[in-house]
């Protein structure tokens, strides 16, 4: 299955390739946002995405804020944040994984869709 995920980033474009490119080769579709703000904005011209990948460092607006204005529009979407420290628990969120390790994104594509972790 091949999987349509909103990326909200904060980092410098070359931070966000390295994920954007292990989903892609993957064949997953990836829509990129720097900061919170664009981020609910692409979503709400884009809702039918399948998944959202927040980064928890989000600076223009705080990370609960972005969780919540999506859960508005879309309750039931998978909500993944990235965290430079794993396991944490955080409202509104379905996922909690390290942000240094893109392949996390797969698993947890490939655990919530059944959708392919390889080319």
């Amino acid at each position: 299955m091949r999987v349509i995920v909103l990326m909200i980033e904060i980092e410098q474009p070359e931070g966000l390739s390295a994920r954007k490119l292990v989903l892609e080769t993957s064949k997953h579709n990836v829509i990129t946002a720097y900061g919170g703000a664009a981020g609910v904005k692409l979503f709400k011209r884009f809702p039918d995405v399948d998944a959202v990948v927040v980064h928890l460092d989000v600076q223009d607006m705080p990370f609960a804020e972005v969780v919540q204005q999506i859960r508005e529009i879309r309750p039931s979407i998978p909500v993944i944040a990235l965290s430079p420290i794993g396991n944490l628990a955080l409202p509104g969120v379905d996922y909690v994984i390290p942000s240094h390790e893109p392949q996390a994104i797969l698993k947890v594509l490939a655990d919530h869709f059944n959708a392919s972790t390889s080319n």
